[in-house]
C-alpha cells in the first residue's frame, strides 16, 4: 500500500482540500448540524461529498479536511451514520462472503445447500450490523468518541499510512481531543460475543470473540488507508484522463 502510494505521487495534498459534505447534501448550510431537506440527519457537511469510493465502496464516515473547524455530531447524527449499513453494497458483499464460506466449508453446524447458505448470510449480515452498531453509534454515543475517519491529507505517503492504521487505536473525542480508541476495541469484543448466540455449537469458543476482534479492526486499518488515499487516487485517475 505505502509504495502504491508513493509511485502515484500521493506524497502531497494539493494546496486546496476538497470539503465534505453529508450525503445528498448540495446546498451550504451555514450551521452544519441542522437538518434540512438535502441533509435530512444533520450529519455535518464534512463528511465526505464523494460516499462512494470507485462508484461502489460506501463510504458515509469520512471527513475530508479535519484542518477545518469541525463540528461534533450527536447521538442523532451517530445512529443516522449505522444507518448506512443497509446498502446495497452490503447486501451483495454478504451474499459473495457466504458463498465463500459455504463453498470453503466454513461453519459446519450450518451445513450446506440452501438452508446452509442463508443460515451463513443470516449470521454474517448480523454480525457485521451489530459491528457498525457498536462501533459507530452505541459506544461512541456512551464515551462521547467520535466514529468519523479524519484524513490527515498531507505529508509523506508512509506517515499517512501509518496515521491511518493508528486510527483504530486513537479516538477523536466529541471535545475535539484524541485518547484511546475504547469505541473500537469495545464495540468489536460487544459484537463477537453477540455472535456466540446464534453460531453453531461448535464455533462458539470465547477466544473466538477476541480473533474476530483482532481481524475486524485489521480490516478497519486497511479500510482506513483506503480512505485516506482515496482522494488523491481521484484526481490522478481524473488528471491522466
Amino acid at each position: 500500500m505505502v509504495c502504491v502510494c508513493a509511485s502515484l505521487g500521493l506524497a502531497q495534498d494539493p494546496a486546496t482540500p476538497t470539503p465534505d459534505t453529508a450525503p445528498g447534501a448540495a446546498s451550504a448550510s451555514a450551521d452544519p448540524q441542522v437538518a434540512s431537506p438535502a441533509n435530512p440527519s444533520g450529519v455535518e457537511n464534512a463528511i465526505t461529498e464523494d460516499h462512494r469510493m470507485f462508484k461502489v465502496l460506501p463510504n458515509y464516515k469520512t471527513v475530508n479536511d479535519p484542518s477545518q473547524p469541525v463540528t461534533p455530531i450527536g447521538t442523532k447524527q451517530k445512529f443516522a451514520l449505522v444507518l448506512h449499513y443497509f446498502d446495497p453494497f452490503t447486501y451483495g458483499f454478504t451474499g459473495v462472503q457466504a458463498g465463500i464460506q459455504q463453498w470453503s466449508g466454513a461453519q459446519k453446524g450450518y451445513g450446506q445447500g440452501v438452508e446452509g447458505y442463508y443460515k451463513r448470510y443470516g449470521a454474517d449480515f448480523t454480525d457485521a450490523f451489530t459491528n457498525e452498531l457498536f462501533t459507530v453509534g452505541v459506544f461512541p454515543t456512551l464515551l462521547h468518541e467520535d466514529p468519523r475517519y479524519f484524513r490527515k491529507g498531507s505529508g509523506g505517503g508512509l506517515h499517512r499510512t501509518l496515521y491511518a492504521i493508528s486510527r483504530v487505536f486513537v479516538a477523536r473525542t466529541d471535545a475535539g481531543h484524541e485518547r484511546y480508541n475504547f469505541s473500537e476495541l469495545l464495540g468489536n469484543v460487544a459484537s463477537g460475543s453477540i455472535s456466540e448466540l446464534y453460531y453453531p455449537a461448535g464455533d462458539r469458543r470465547g477466544a473466538d470473540i477476541f480473533t474476530r476482534t483482532g481481524f475486524q479492526m485489521g480490516y478497519d486499518a486497511m479500510f482506513n488507508v483506503l480512505k485516506e488515499f482515496y482522494p488523491d487516487l481521484k484526481r490522478k485517475f481524473h488528471h491522466d484522463k
